[in-house]
């Protein structure tokens, strides 16, 4: 564990830290400015995604996977944007949405890099193990959980919002282990030092607001 630490500190989280400080602000500015700027930006995301995707396509199969989840990334990001100038969600629930999408990826990726252990799907993404699943899960809910408590009051509601969340992170990402893995490809890009491309930290956003697109559709 202490060498997890040591190469943790070192090199991942540094290059994550610095990744996030300019991330976040271009991910959630937009929220509380203007329906023009997260058009803007969303859109130039959505785009750069695409052409993520449309460069990792290596063979038939992936091409045909690429094909598929480049519709579904482009609802997903139309969704967003119509729920957002809908007034479908207050901004201050679709942050609170991206938040929980974070803290889950985060924590998750934490508890698996210094704790360890068994490999959850090695066949599909060999970094991905039971330890980081479990800490990324509890620390989510327990932390989503008390800010809820602490501005709304609790109601079980805010408790199944936050597990759907996790789920459809953790689809999200398994989704994106699996077209990576099919492309032949580790990261989906490197303009993210420390995640790589937009895909791999759009991955979980894509199957989260896909899913609620389709909810507030039908």
């Amino acid at each position: 564990m202490a060498n997890n630490l040591n190469d943790l500190f070192k090199k991942e989280l540094f290059k994550r830290i610095i990744s996030v400080i300019f991330f976040v602000p271009l991910v959630l500015l937009p929220i509380f400015l203007n329906n023009y700027s997260v058009l803007f930006i969303y859109l130039l995301f959505n785009a750069l995604i695409l052409a993520e995707l449309i460069h990792m396509k290596s063979n038939r199969m992936s091409a045909i996977l690429i094909n598929i989840y480049a519709l579904i990334t482009i609802f997903s990001f139309f969704a967003f944007i119509f729920l957002f100038i809908n007034k479908s969600y207050t901004n201050i629930l679709l942050v609170e949405f991206i938040l929980t999408i974070w803290l889950f990826d985060t924590f998750s990726y934490l508890g698996g890099k210094l704790i360890g252990g068994v490999k959850l799907m090695p066949s599909i993404s060999a970094g991905k193990t039971i330890s980081g699943l479990i800490i990324g899960t509890l620390v989510t809910i327990i932390v989503m959980q008390l800010y809820k408590y602490l501005i709304y009051d609790f109601q079980l509601i805010y408790l199944f919002q936050s597990i759907c969340i996790i789920a459809l992170s953790f689809l999200g990402d398994v989704t994106a282990s699996v077209i990576k893995r099919i492309s032949q490809v580790k990261d989906s890009g490197n303009i993210m030092p420390g995640h790589g491309g937009l895909f791999d930290r759009f991955d979980s956003f894509i199957a989260v607001f896909c899913f609620f697109g389709l909810i507030k559709l039908f």
